[in-house]
């Protein structure tokens, strides 16, 4: 996914709340005034996705298990080299 179609998709997305509504529009000033938005190396954020993978009847959920931390996790991806 592009940059572009990412910010259209943001815009068209109806928040459930007030707390959502100006998640949202963080998100797209985030995007819209930082061109390393999605890049590691901006020190103060960049956007990553994460995502809950749940089972048909929702009783089971996938997560993995990291080594270093000793701990559970959601599943995630951090891209670092471009936001397209």
């Amino acid at each position: 996914m592009n940059r572009q179609k990412l910010v259209s998709q943001i815009r068209r997305y109806v928040p459930y709340n007030e707390q959502e509504e100006a998640d949202k529009a963080l998100i797209l000033n985030w995007i819209e005034k930082n061109d390393d938005a999605f890049l590691r190396d901006n020190v103060v954020a960049h956007m990553t996705a994460s995502a809950w993978v749940v089972d048909k009847d929702r009783s089971k959920v996938l997560m993995v298990y990291h080594n270093i931390y000793h701990s559970w996790s959601l599943v995630f991806q951090i891209e670092s080299n471009s936001a397209d």
